[in-house]
This record gives C-alpha cells, sequence and structure tokens, in this order.
C-alpha cells in the first residue's frame, strides 16, 4: 500500500472533535452476546463456500445486525484507473446500499485514518470533516472503522454508521467489529489462496494438454513420416533387385550395387524403427505366439546381420542348444529382437572385435529337467564401444542415444532397444543391459518364458519358387509400378500395369489376373472403390485382390474391408510374402 501521509489529518479531526476513539472506553457499553456472536460466525463458516462477494455481503450484513448500525460495509484497497490508491466499497448493507461498487480516496478519508493509525477507530460527523463522505444519505452522526488486517499490507476497512442520535457505538462494537474484520482477514486470504492454487491447476492442466497434444502431434508425425518413406523406398527396393538380377555377370554393377543394398537396408531399419515407435506409443505393437524351434529363429537373425558383421570385420561367435528347443512365441518378432542386439554390438564394436550371442534353455525331453524351469536366456555380448554409467539406466528410453551413437555414421535413432524392451515385455520376460564404461563393452540378456514341451508334428514352412501368374498391379505412382512390375516379370509372371482405377477396370476386360495388387491411397477412384468394383466382374471372380498400403497398421492408414479384400501386404512389397498370399487357399 502506498505511504499515506495522514497525520496532519488526525490531528486536525481531533481537534475538531471529529475522532473522538477515546471516548469508546468512557461510555457504558452492552454486555456481550456471544450466543448471536455464536450464530453469526455459524452463517459465516457457511458463506466461506460461496463466492468471495456474496462471502462480504454476510459479514457486512453480520456487522450491521450485531452492531445495531444503520449501514455497514467493507472497503477493499485497490489501484483506479489512473493509478491512485482508493477503497472500493465491494459489500454495503442498511441505508447506504446505494453506495456499493463506488470508491472513496485513501488519502483524507476515515478509512484512511484508521489503517494509518492501524486500530479500530470512532469519527463523529465524519462529513463535516472529511468531503469523500458529502454523498452519503442520511447524515452519519457517527462512523466506526475497524482495519482489515493482512500481508504484506492491510486488505482494507470494515466499517458501521449509526444515522440518528438514538444509537452511538460502544467499545463492545468495536470488540465486535474487530472480531468481524480479523475473520475478514482470515476468509479473504483463504479464498485468495484458494483462487491462486486454481488458477496454478489450471496453468498445469493447460500445461499438461499442451505437452499430450504435442506428443499426439509427434506421434502422428512419425506415422506420417515413416508412411511417406515406404513409398519411395518401395520403387528403390524393387529397381535394385531388378539390377542384381540383370547384372549377374557384372562384377563391378554387383559390386556397387552391394553398396546400395546395404545402404537400404540402414534406410529400412530405420524406417522399420519410426513405424515401432508409432506402433508402440498406440499400443499396436502386439505378439502372435507359434510354435517353432529356438534355433530356426536364432539362424535367421545371424543371417540378417551376417553380411553387416563381415562387412565390419568382425568376429561372430554363435553358441545355441545341440538340443531341439521349442518355444511358443513370435517367430518374427523374437526374431527382431536378436537382430536389433546384433544390429547394436555390429554398430558399436570396432572392426576386428569380438560379438558373441549365446543361448542357453532347458532340454525337456529328458525326464529329469525340472518342470518348472522353462525360460530360454539369450545373451549378446561385445568388446565395443560400451555405455556411460550415467546413460545405462536410460538405455531402454525411447529416442535415447549416447553422444557417440550421435556421431557414428550409423547411429540410428535410439529406438531399437525400447523396441526390444517392449517386445520382451509382450513375451512376459524380461531384459537387462550391463556394461563396465565406455569402451568396456556391453552384454544384453534376455529372459523368455517361452520354452514348452515338443509337438509332435512342428509347422515347417519350405521356400519353393512360385509359378508364373497373372498380376494387374494398380498403383498411380508411376516409378513404384514400373520398379515392382519389372520384377515380377523378371521372375516370369505375365504383368498388365495401370495407373488408377478406371484403367484397371478397362484392363480386365481382356486380361483375367489371378491376382490383384491394388494400391490404397490413389487419387480419385481408390483402392477400396477399385476392389469393390473388380468384385462385380465376373470375370474376377477367382482373381485374389490384394490392398498394397505404406501403412502398417490398419487403425493408422486408409479404411479398407475385410470383405473386399483378401490380403494386405505392406510397401515395398516382399515376393516372399507374395508368394506366400498365392499358397493359400
Amino acid at each position: 500500500m502506498a505511504a499515506l501521509s495522514a497525520s496532519s489529518a488526525a490531528d486536525r479531526a481531533r481537534r475538531e472533535d471529529g475522532l473522538v476513539t477515546p471516548t469508546l472506553d468512557t461510555r457504558a457499553h452492552r454486555p456481550p452476546d456471544y450466543a448471536a456472536e455464536s450464530s453469526a460466525m455459524h452463517c459465516l463458516a457457511q458463506a466461506l463456500t460461496s463466492s468471495d462477494g456474496a462471502m462480504l455481503q454476510t459479514l457486512s450484513d453480520m456487522a450491521l445486525s450485531l452492531c445495531e448500525a444503520g449501514s455497514a460495509g467493507i472497503g477493499l484497497l485497490e489501484t483506479d484507473t489512473d493509478g491512485t490508491p482508493v477503497f472500493r466499497w465491494v459489500a454495503v448493507s442498511g441505508a447506504c446500499v446505494d453506495t456499493l461498487g463506488t470508491t472513496t480516496p485513501i488519502a483524507d478519508s476515515p478509512s484512511g485514518l484508521t489503517l494509518e493509525l492501524a486500530a479500530g477507530q470512532l469519527f463523529s460527523f465524519p462529513q463535516r470533516h472529511f468531503a469523500c463522505l458529502n454523498d452519503v444519505s442520511p447524515e452519519i452522526i457517527e462512523e466506526l472503522v475497524a482495519p482489515i488486517p493482512g500481508q504484506p499490507e492491510p486488505w482494507g476497512t470494515l466499517w458501521v454508521m449509526s444515522h440518528d442520535g438514538e444509537h452511538l457505538f460502544d467499545a463492545e462494537d468495536r470488540r465486535i467489529l474487530t472480531s468481524l474484520a480479523n475473520f475478514t482477514c482470515a476468509a479473504l486470504t483463504m479464498t485468495r489462496a484458494k483462487a491462486d492454487a486454481e488458477a496454478r491447476a489450471a496453468e498445469a492442466e493447460a500445461a499438461t494438454n499442451a505437452l499430450a497434444l504435442e506428443e499426439s502431434r509427434k506421434d502422428d508425425f512419425i506415422a506420417t513420416l515413416s508412411h511417406e518413406l515406404r513409398n519411395p523406398l518401395a520403387p528403390i527396393d524393387s529397381a535394385l533387385t531388378v539390377a542384381r538380377k540383370l547384372a549377374t555377370d557384372n562384377s563391378a554393377v554387383l559390386a556397387a550395387l552391394g553398396i546400395a543394398d546395404r545402404q537400404m537396408r540402414i534406410l529400412k531399419r530405420l524406417v522399420g524403427d519410426l513405424l515401432d515407435a508409432s506402433r508402440i506409443r498406440h499400443g499396436k505393437l502386439s505378439v502372435r505366439p507359434s510354435y517353432g524351434l529356438l534355433q530356426d529363429i536364432v539362424a535367421d537373425a545371424v543371417t540378417a546381420m551376417k553380411a553387416d558383421a563381415r562387412n565390419g570385420e568382425h568376429r561372430l561367435h554363435v553358441t545355441v542348444p545341440p538340443y531341439p528347443v521349442t518355444v511358443h512365441a513370435d517367430a518374427a518378432r523374437l526374431t527382431q529382437v536378436i537382430s536389433n542386439l546384433l544390429t547394436n554390438a555390429v554398430k558399436y564394436t570396432p572392426p576386428g572385435g569380438d560379438i558373441s550371442l549365446s543361448v542357453d534353455a532347458p532340454d525337456l525331453s529328458t525326464g529329469s529337467h525340472d518342470p518348472s524351469v522353462r525360460h530360454a536366456v539369450i545373451t549378446v555380448k561385445d568388446n565395443g564401444a560400451g555405455i556411460s554409467s550415467s546413460l545405462l539406466p536410460h538405455v531402454f528410453d525411447m529416442f535415447t542415444q549416447a553422444a557417440s551413437a550421435r556421431g557414428h555414421a550409423e547411429g540410428g535413432l535410439g529406438i531399437g532397444l525400447a523396441v526390444v524392451k517392449h517386445l520382451v515385455a509382450a513375451h512376459n520376460g524380461t531384459v537387462t543391459i550391463a556394461s563396465e564404461g565406455e569402451g568396456q563393452g556391453t552384454e544384453v540378456t534376455v529372459q523368455l518364458p517361452v520354452v514348452c514341451e515338443s509337438i509332435d508334428e512342428p509347422v515347417v514352412t519350405t521356400s519353393r519358387p512360385m509359378a508364373p501368374i497373372r498380376i494387374l498391379l494398380v498403383d498411380d505412382n508411376a516409378d513404384t509400378m514400373e520398379a515392382l512390375g519389372t520384377l515380377l516379370e523378371l521372375d516370369g509372371h505375365q504383368v498388365k500395369r495401370a495407373q488408377s482405377g478406371p484403367d484397371a477396370l478397362s484392363i480386365v476386360e481382356s486380361f483375367i489376373p489371378d491376382v490383384a495388387l491394388v494400391d490404397i491411397t490413389m487419387p480419385g477412384m481408390d483402392g477400396l472403390e477399385l476392389a469393390q468394383l473388380l468384385r462385380l466382374r465376373a470375370q474376377c471372380c477367382q482373381t485374389k485382390l490384394v490392398a498394397l498400403t505404406g501403412h502398417t497398421d490398419a487403425a493408422s492408414g486408409p479404411q479398407t474391408d475385410e470383405r473386399v479384400f483378401d490380403f494386405h501386404l505392406t510397401k515395398p512389397l516382399s515376393l516372399d510374402d507374395l508368394a506366400d498370399v498365392m499358397r493359400r487357399s
């Protein structure tokens, strides 16, 4: 509160018999009515749950009643529009109710003097001494004012007025008014504290919502980016495969294509990591267990990484049980787990380094084995870059990387280990990582409760060439269509190409395909509409309709209809996937 220079005004008021506070102690006063005060306090306690305005008005009404006054009110300190400190009458009762909302200056006012003197004050005929009260009607005989304390400055004042000479205030009225003023302080402090807390809570909620929105936008961006990256990768991948088939006798071309192939694998891995990150965020990265041999899963993972290990001049040591180990797990996802661990080991182990992959699993064919122990323990160890102690607790967090990894030519996105943790957890397993520090190598241990009794007739899938078939390829991307079409033709298939739905419908008038590979996201007539129209053609009744999409989750991409399409394949198209489609009835 601005400093109040009211001493001269107080002296003047005393000389003119306007400030008569000492008479409160000499007048006869009535005995306290504690029952009435108790009832009033009960009402005030209930008023605490109401708004500030209602609570202050209740206090004003109580002051009017308990002091048997003609008017009562509360003035709170605030700053006027021109910067002048004023009292605003926020609650008024009795004869002066029309003054509600008006303001009076702090300087040269009864309330201002009361705050300056820091105690309750009694004024006689205050309108004769303070011009700020000239508009108050009826005439004020006496005004009793009590300061409302506060920190760091008072809140304002609580006052009562007498408009007739029959009732003059006494010491009991000062005690009551002071008590009500203290209650007002407590009530205002609580309500303002509550308002501040609610404001901070609202700000925190807004910040949380904003963060959630940003996370959602980031997830959407990752999903869209990974989809958009798959579209150009598809024709590049197909074109590289075509080039290898056409350059079997040219070692220089094959060497160049080998470089392109290795870089393409890196791009595919990065895009695959982005897709998996999006799936994890949306809870769509799941496992579909089936029966298979753990040795086959390990062999697939090692085969996928052998070229990288060979290019890095690493020594790869693989140890698996000599007896067949049957597991009930998602073979593709478990292969991905092992491949990711081997990828990291190869990536961060210098040339000539050692990488070991060991598998420990029980032999359930022997009756002596404890039936309660059916875990497979997979350990990948290297003598490479290692992990610092500060980073070690965070290596399984999404997008976490060491500074050295970010500077690595194939540093990746910091997603692989997060995917490993998710997939291992989806198999009800655990994964741990250990390192003595930077330059001391790394050891990752995966424990999975997937080992089961051997099945009588394990499913064995054999890879065999697909017999030539008639294929209708529909894609609005000319590069994708041409590269994939050429690859299919080199494999002996008869291929017809169409860049739109109407073109495809025209082709099937004279060409009956065994399978139609249809891009979902085409302008104009999209893939779903085309598939529905193909279903209506009698000549296409035996045609297998396969949807091609850059999205890997139906919920994140364009809507398709399982009743229209027989299968859904993702780009870039794998010929093995196509062969699998054709083998199905």
